[in-house]
């Protein structure tokens, strides 16, 4: 078997999975391999690509992250089949769906970072070889400010998006689907936060004993993913609403945060009015005493909770059973329940009101992401997964 590995290198939103895919080259590098990256940003990228694949025992596999070019397998890059690939899909599967329908599934491994996504994938794209879960790794801080010093309190990487566009989404689902969609938002909202708009989607029809096929409710997926996208809007707005109009001063980057106009505003303090390259995000990281995140992951992992803690950022996250299995609450993190978003400003206020106590938590939640959450180390277990056919796992 060749040690090389064929990369794509495509681009991300803020340079994330750029950043990404050059620390999981790392990661090969340090198991034995040799890679080739094809940076899909410079030109005639696309014409070396396919010289390289003319010549596919050159390699030992393709590797990209989102599948890149999987969509064109049948067509205009059809050499792709007769390589090894795999694809790292690090979003909702709904996000994908060309990529994954285009690719002819032979020689292909998907990389999925949630349990349940890996499951949509083997259900409604059988003809992909193979489907794995491999959670996010995180980005490590070079540039990490000692606890006591750092100028941040509590610091917020993310875009704004007004709730009232989110709902805008969802006013545009045409029909009896717009209905339907009505019917699913308070079932994922307020106290139903951590709740999965699909299994409520799927509940809501079960609920009146009508019956959806696979087949059917993939295609409801594609219809019903502005609840997706609302969720998450909801859930942002109130996570950072509730520290603000408590007077807790919250640092953002990304875009949007200027059109935020709710409680509490005179506690919002924007660094950046546009997203910034994720290697300043991490800077930033290094420079703040908490770094809140939220998601509506429950069985996956999220990079801001790995990058905050290599950054020896306390990271505060809305809790789910995953991060109960990898780390240790009050411990390594801190985590808050969406349904009880009330308590989440005291959290907040002890934590800042116990330096000590913060650092310690910093300190060991670095250390276990460190060991086993790097993006350099999921390159490495890669190599073990395809070489030794070792497990993943963290």
């Amino acid at each position: 078997m060749s040690k090389k590995i064929l990369v794509g290198r495509g681009f991300s939103q803020y340079n994330v999975l750029c950043q990404a895919t050059d620390e999981i080259c790392q990661g090969f590098i340090n198991a034995g391999y040799q890679t080739e990256v094809i940076d899909f940003h410079l030109p005639n990228a696309y014409e070396q690509f396919q010289k390289c694949l003319h010549n596919p025992d050159n390699y030992s596999f393709y590797f990209s992250m989102q599948a890149l070019y999987w969509d064109e397998e049948k067509t205009t890059t059809y050499q792709l089949q007769n390589i090894k690939r795999i694809g790292w899909i690090v979003d909702d599967p709904i996000y994908h769906d060309e990529r994954l329908s285009g690719s002819t599934g032979k020689n292909a491994t998907a990389l999925i970072v949630r349990d349940s996504h890996a499951n949509i994938i083997k259900h409604d794209y059988p003809h992909i070889d193979h489907v794995e879960t491999l959670y996010h790794g995180g980005f490590i801080c070079s540039d990490i400010i000692p606890y006591c010093k750092r100028k941040i309190n509590v610091f917020f990487p993310g875009t704004y998006t007004p709730l009232t566009d989110a709902e805008q989404r969802i006013d545009e689902i045409d029909g009896i689907y717009h209905q339907v969609a009505l019917a699913i938002k308070p079932r994922i909202t307020g106290r139903n936060l951590s709740h999965s708009w699909r299994d409520e989607l799927k509940a809501y029809f079960s609920s009146l004993q009508v019956e959806v096929s696979e087949k059917e409710f993939h295609a409801l997926e594609y219809i019903m993913s502005p609840l997706d996208f609302y969720q998450r809007t909801f859930m942002r707005t109130y996570i950072i609403e509730s520290l603000l109009k408590n007077n807790i001063d919250v640092s953002v980057v990304g875009s949007g945060w200027d059109k935020y106009n709710g409680p509490g505003k005179e506690h919002l303090h924007i660094l950046s009015h546009t997203g910034i390259d994720i290697n300043e995000t991490v800077r930033l990281m290094g420079n703040s005493k908490i770094v809140l995140n939220n998601t509506n992951i429950t069985d996956g992992l999220h990079e801001r909770i790995l990058s905050a803690m290599l950054a020896q950022s306390v990271c505060v996250t809305n809790g789910y059973t995953l991060l109960d299995n990898l780390f240790q609450d009050e411990q390594e993190l801190i985590t808050f329940s969406l349904d009880n978003l009330e308590t989440l400003p005291n959290t907040i206020k002890h934590l800042l009101a116990n330096p000590q106590k913060c650092e310690m938590i910093a300190k060991r939640g670095y250390q276990s992401a460190l060991q086993s959450h790097t993006w350099i180390h999921r390159g490495e277990q890669i190599i073990n997964w395809i070489s030794r056919q070792t497990p993943f796992s963290y």
